[in-house]
């Protein structure tokens, strides 16, 4: 090839070639961050079902949600310049868990979620109801737990006896001894495990609330029916793949517009966010200000957040230039006596 070609040929692939070797290292080569941004904004209505209940409102209730990616190089120098990009170290998100751990977690966490609501729910409708243990759910394991169960792993039985509540199963290992071998049967993704662990005793009788020491580090939650006497206020919640535990509020303001009498909505889009305790507790959650912004861009006139939050999403809505109204709810009554006391929009003639 003549020397003239050759430097012509030499001038066009090696741009070429470090343009796309610094795509992959941008775009491909992984990164130990995380990063959030605004998620989606669902009405929560389709999700929740009543046997008989009040017809939904003329408005909205809309849980808010943050996604979160794994970073590659290039979304890292994005959020030098994004403000809507939280970006935060995987290990302090996933705590040394594998993504898919992370993702059983959240799904556990909410299915305990939605029992809490449903309770708090029928609570303050004055509906009468009875609490039935289903299952025992791993949420967590310790790295000091020996190696074992896994999140997301469902209790079947311990050496060879059924369990399904925290109390009997506490019962159940202080009739045993410290360093005694115990012998599980748990379900894992649709297949029966067995596994084997030490009994770690505590001084004492043993309660439920002991169970993370005498396992080791393995922390359960207790998946309950709530069942009410009154059949037709019975409840049925499909949430789909949204994971996590504060959808709790806006799942439990749905609730009590079916159970009760009139539009709890007032014709708002209300969206919102907050765990909530079968005693109507509302409770702090994070990326408050991503879901603001997400509410935001959903139209949404009304954001409901925890007491420990509120501020950061009034600042957060002033920042964006959203006209939405930010509100503080500490409890269900209270979120409730905010849509009561807000200004509703016209009535459609």
């Amino acid at each position: 090839m003549p020397a003239g070609k050759q430097s012509f040929m030499s001038s066009i692939w090696r741009p070429a070639l470090s343009a796309a070797l610094l795509m992959i290292f941008l775009l491909y080569i992984p990164t130990p961050f995380v990063v959030y941004e605004p998620g989606i904004v669902e009405p929560v209505t389709p999700m929740i079902k009543v046997a008989s209940g009040d017809p939904p409102g003329e408005g909205k209730f809309m849980l808010t949600t943050v996604h979160m990616s794994f970073a590659n190089f290039w979304t890292v120098a994005r959020t030098a310049w994004e403000d809507d990009m939280l970006l935060l170290r995987k290990k302090d998100v996933l705590g040394g868990k594998t993504r898919e751990e992370y993702v059983e977690r959240l799904v556990v966490v909410m299915q305990n979620s939605q029992s809490d609501a449903v309770e708090a729910a029928y609570r303050f409708a004055g509906v009468k109801y009875a609490i039935q243990p289903e299952k025992l759910v791993v949420t967590d394991v310790s790295s000091q737990a020996e190696d074992g169960f896994h999140a997301g792993d469902v209790l079947l039985s311990v050496n060879s006896s059924e369990i399904k509540d925290a109390d009997s199963l506490a019962k159940l290992l202080a009739a045993g001894g410290t360093g005694e071998t115990l012998v599980w049967s748990v379900l894992r993704q649709g297949q029966a495990v067995e596994l084997k662990t030490t009994l770690q005793m505590i001084p004492g009788e043993p309660a439920a609330s002991d169970l993370p020491k005498m396992l080791g580090g393995v922390l359960l939650t207790e998946i309950r029916n709530i069942v009410p006497e009154d059949k037709s206020k019975a409840i049925q919640i499909a949430a789909g793949e949204i994971g996590g535990p504060s959808a709790g509020l806006m799942f439990a303001l749905q609730m009590v517009d079916y159970l009760t009498a009139g539009d709890l909505s007032g014709g708002l889009l209300v969206a919102g966010t907050g765990t909530i305790t079968p005693e109507s507790t509302v409770g702090p959650i994070g990326g408050i200000a991503l879901k603001v912004t997400a509410a935001h861009r959903k139209g949404a006139q009304l954001f409901l957040a925890p007491k420990e939050n509120v501020q950061e999403a009034k600042a957060q809505a002033e920042k964006i230039g959203s006209s939405m109204r930010v509100e503080a709810a500490g409890s269900l009554q209270e979120a409730v006596e905010v849509l009561a006391k807000i200004e509703k929009p016209p009535v459609r003639s």
